[in-house]
Parts: C-alpha cells; structure tokens; sequence
C-alpha cells in the first residue's frame, strides 16, 4: 500500500475535523522525512571525514561530527560537498536539489499557496497525493543513497548490527524515562 493509499484510508474515515488532521499530520510526516534525508548526508559527510581523516579516538570523531552539526551550511551546500565526495551520479544530485526545493517550500510556502484547498475535498486530496509523492520520493532517495553511505560505515567497522543495538539502546533510555515520570 502506497503513503497516499494509506493516507486516503485515514482520511475517507474520519469526519471533516479528523480530514483536516490527517492533511497536518502528513504534513508532519513529509516534513520529517525531508530531515532524515538532510540528517543522512551530513551522517555521510561526518562518516567519510572520520574514515578519511583515520580518526583514531572517539573524542576526535565527535569534534568532526560537533564541526558539521554546528556549520552554518545549507542543505544545498552539503548536497555539493556530498556529491564531490561521495561522486555521486549527476542524476542522484538532482534528486537530491529537487527534494531541497520541494523541502524549502513546504516548510516555507506550501500553506501560504495553497490554504484554499482546505475548503474542498478534492483540494485536500490534493494536498494529501503532494505529501505522499513527497514521502515516497524522499524513500526513494535515502535508498540511493546507503549503498555510498554504507562503504565508509563498513571502513569503519560499524556494521548493521552495530547501529541496530545503538537504536536499541536509545529506545531503551527513552523507555527509561517514561518509567521514571
């Protein structure tokens, strides 16, 4: 079942109020997804640093990660530093401008251009089938995109059950504090 499938099943089963929650919450989703994509190629850019500089303690690596978090740059400009290093195809880096730009205006302009669509329900319909194209595009995109992130992860010895126990981990402390309130 596609995003929009699912997001049209939610949204047939609710009444007007719940419609228009459904269109915020993929709304939601949309826009997280487009971090995860910006999360992944700083991850890239940090990943490649640290394997290439040979980064010999944890407390250098996490000097390389802090530099990049904290950079001022823009999603745009790591897209170019990705695709130097990384070489990716040129088709690759335009998948990658055109998720910035749709990206940029969601978060910056989608409602502003389109809040008339709230009074239709082919205009909410509308609204739902452009952020389920935007989420299956950014899922699309990440796939591409772990094979290159995979070859320095692997240099460096962190493996898919290395991150699966670091997820694990994570999840557990936040269980931890749901315990604890």
């Amino acid at each position: 079942m596609t995003s929009y499938q699912e997001a049209i099943k939610e949204y047939e089963h609710t009444d007007d109020s719940g419609q228009h929650k459904t269109i915020y919450a993929y709304f939601g989703l949309a826009v997280y997804y487009a971090q995860c994509i910006e999360e992944m190629y700083i991850a890239m850019l940090y990943t490649r640093r640290i394997a290439k500089l040979k980064t010999k303690t944890q407390q250098n690596a996490r000097e390389i990660i802090e530099k990049i978090d904290s950079s001022r740059n823009t999603m745009g400009r790591f897209i170019g530093e990705v695709k130097q290093a990384y070489s990716l195809t040129d088709e690759l880096e335009k998948s990658l401008k055109a998720i910035l730009e749709t990206r940029n205006f969601l978060v910056h302009k989608y409602f502003k251009r389109n809040v008339q669509k709230f009074s239709s329900d082919v205009g909410r319909r509308e609204m739902l089938q452009y952020f389920c194209d935007f989420i299956e595009d950014a899922k699309k995109l990440e796939e591409q995109l772990l094979p290159y992130h995979e070859k320095y992860l692997h240099r460096l010895g962190i493996s898919d059950d290395l991150i699966t126990l670091g997820m694990q981990h994570q999840q557990s402390e936040e269980r931890k504090r749901d315990q604890n309130c």
